[in-house]
């Protein structure tokens, strides 16, 4: 977990990034239209949002941090997410795209994703249209459902007409690569509702959908409404049984489970999320971004920004340009390691043995082998000579599996 010790502003920043891996810029975005009782992420609802005065803070930080990731094999990925950065308009956004690929370099514009999130009924026409111009090449839209009581049941600012609109728009606009958020586990959801919104969402032929169980949180309105015994969900029964018939409906309508939650045509895997798997560097811009920084010679940083926004913009008017990374910790090799496994086996490709010895220092059996039995034995796990990999059944006991898995590491190097 992230470790809250104090640390010096640019002892994440000190050493060489790890060599020939893959860079992506993530930019938070952090005012909605709505907070959404569920929701737990660093989100605001303004009246009034900054649009210029947050595009010269993240452009300023993305220059102040860009020696942080010196070394890296190339940009292929800046992923603008919430918050609703569908919000942003366009041409401040635009100033902060071009901002990531001057300070990164500019690859060919077919080899970087470029994705926005945007909500159903909040991005028309003309803003899809000049998202697109300024070189988004990708869209996830958060429709969640496609039902309009549940809709009202998750608190969204639209209702089910708005998604299939929202499509459109983004197809007209010239988007081909469009990505859909799908939630099921939602309170007063039935399987049969689950059913109809797969068949809907699936009517619209997104490129893209990542379909995942509402996780109630605390500190939110539904963490509150759950611990008093007011939140009707899906039993754990009931919420694996929707879980499977998304597998099986999206894998009949060509769409490939690469991911626990993640479903995709082919070569359209989300280039960003594959980073985050694949213990890629990442620069994390904007209120509340996290980065990681992997070094050469093992282990890394982790660290984010101040989560709120105010906060974040006053280091920017003071001229700061780098506002202060908190909740700093620095990973051992062998947190890394933990981690690669972990996040391998969320993967349908799972973690290949070879390669991970190879970047880790040991594979990934060992010290693990009596562990990795016993999920072979319960039928929760795959083990040859050359990967590991959660089974079908495995999938819903991937948690079950990485702690079983995991290895008390100690201290801290």
């Amino acid at each position: 977990m992230i470790g809250r010790a104090p640390a010096a502003r640019d002892d994440v920043g000190a050493g060489a990034l790890a060599p020939g891996l893959p860079l992506g810029v993530y930019v938070h975005f952090p005012f909605c239209g709505v907070h959404c009782p569920y929701c737990d992420f660093a989100v605001e609802v303004a009246a009034a949002i900054p649009h210029d005065e947050y595009a010269d803070a993240v452009v300023a930080e993305i220059a102040a941090r860009r020696r942080w990731f010196e070394g890296s094999a190339g940009l292929v990925s800046i992923y603008f997410g919430g918050g609703t950065p569908g919000l942003w308009r366009p041409d401040a956004l635009g100033r902060v795209l071009a901002a990531a690929r001057a300070a990164f370099g500019d690859p060919d514009p077919a080899a970087l994703e470029i994705t926005v999130e945007a909500n159903p009924g909040e991005a028309g026409a003309v803003h899809l249209a000049a998202l697109r111009a300024a070189g988004v090449n990708r869209l996830s839209l958060g429709l969640q459902a496609l039902d309009d009581r549940l809709l009202r049941a998750l608190g969204r600012n639209h209702d089910a007409a708005a998604g299939p609109a929202a499509m459109a728009a983004a197809r007209a606009a010239g988007f081909d690569n469009l990505s859909i958020d799908l939630m099921f586990g939602v309170p007063g959801q039935t399987l049969d509702d689950w059913k109809r919104s797969l068949d809907a969402a699936l009517a619209l032929g997104p490129e893209h959908v990542s379909a995942y169980a509402l996780t109630v949180e605390r500190g939110t309105p539904f963490g509150s409404l759950a611990r008093a015994g007011r939140l009707p969900r899906p039993d754990d029964e009931a919420t694996a049984e929707m879980f499977t018939w998304a597998r099986a409906a999206l894998g009949a309508a060509g769409l490939d489970q690469y991911e626990i939650s993640s479903y995709a045509r082919p070569g359209r895997r989300a280039r960003h999320n594959g980073l985050y798997w694949s213990g890629a560097p990442y620069l994390g811009a904007g209120a509340s971004a996290s980065s990681f920084r992997p070094l050469a010679g093992g282990g890394g940083w982790r660290f984010a920004n101040p989560r709120a926004t105010p906060t974040y913009l006053n280091a920017a008017r003071r001229g700061a340009g780098n506002p202060g990374p908190v909740h700093v910790e620095r990973r051992s090799a062998a947190d890394l390691e933990n981690e690669a496994l972990w996040l391998g086996l969320r993967t349908r490709d799972g973690v290949d043995r070879a390669a991970h010895a190879a970047r880790h220092g040991r594979d990934p059996l060992d010290g693990r082998a009596s562990a990795a039995r016993a999920c072979v034995t319960a039928g929760w796990l795959d083990a040859d000579d050359a990967r590991l990999a959660l089974t079908e059944e495995g999938l819903l006991f991937a948690d079950e599996v990485a702690a079983r898995l995991w290895l008390d590491v100690g201290g801290r190097d």
